[in-house]
């Protein structure tokens, strides 16, 4: 992706702002790369108006899957999913209305949104596991490194 790029998720482990990494943590993405010429302090204060009654909720790690035009990304789904849904649709809607470019709406292969954590340099997350999300982050490519440039707590 290009710098300013930006991306919504959760972490497994959560981070802090301003946090910096090359390799990807453990992560649920609620929406892929997308570009608005917005800063993310107000793409981040308007998806916490957008996921207003959405409170901190759970979801369980479910069977392993293989993901990706060529299915050999290993993941696994999370089921049941939890709030993840409905903040994909609530973010997708929030970023048409502000006319952001989303990268999975260029390909024309956008699939049907399936949560789940793909596996990450050798991190994997166990069966059975359960995940906590009480916030999504903002994460922006900067050159060769991401960093967390917002977070959106979940309040309900």
């Amino acid at each position: 992706m290009q710098p300013g790029d930006r991306l919504i998720c959760t972490l497994v482990e959560p981070l802090g702002v301003g946090h910096r990494f090359k390799e990807w943590p453990l992560h649920v993405t609620v929406l892929p790369w997308f570009r608005l010429e917005d800063p993310s302090y107000r793409v981040a204060a308007g998806l916490a108006r957008a996921f207003s009654g959405i409170g901190p909720f759970s979801a369980k790690a479910g069977k392993d899957v293989r993901l990706g035009p060529k299915k050999n990304r290993p993941a696994r789904v999370l089921e049941p999913a939890g709030s993840f849904p409905e903040l994909e649709a609530r973010t997708r809607s929030y970023l048409h209305k502000k006319r952001a470019w989303l990268v999975d709406e260029t390909t024309r292969t956008r699939r049907e949104y399936l949560p789940h954590v793909t596996y990450q340099r050798g991190d994997v997350l166990g069966a059975d596991r359960t995940i906590y999300c009480d916030r999504l982050y903002v994460i922006e490519q900067k050159g060769d490194y991401k960093e967390i440039v917002a977070e959106i707590p979940l309040d309900g």
